[in-house]
């Protein structure tokens, strides 16, 4: 008799998930190093929000994406390609 349901796949290991984090941290952390004259002219301009809060709300999303999301993809990436290259055999299951 087959089992019809599937078999179930967990979530990446611990091990890889420290791995993503501190790879994210480094890109982020050296993305603030290298953008810092952006980072220091903006942060006058986060507290307090400015009028129209639109202007206010973009700006927010803009350094959020480029100074978190990015360097989380990019983190991400290169964290995994690392653990698999330390790993040995690259595969979870």
């Amino acid at each position: 008799m087959t089992d019809s349901f599937p078999r179930p796949r967990p979530g990446p290991s611990r091990d890889r998930l420290v791995v993503r984090l501190g790879c994210t941290a480094v890109a982020a952390l050296l993305s603030v190093v290298v953008f810092r004259d952006v980072v220091t002219d903006a942060l006058p301009l986060l507290w307090p929000p400015t009028t129209p809060f639109s202007r206010w709300f973009g700006l927010v999303t803009v350094l959020l994406v480029s100074f978190l999301v990015l360097p989380g993809v990019v983190g991400t990436l290169v964290g995994d390609r690392l653990y698999d290259s330390l790993d040995g055999d690259g595969d979870e299951e």
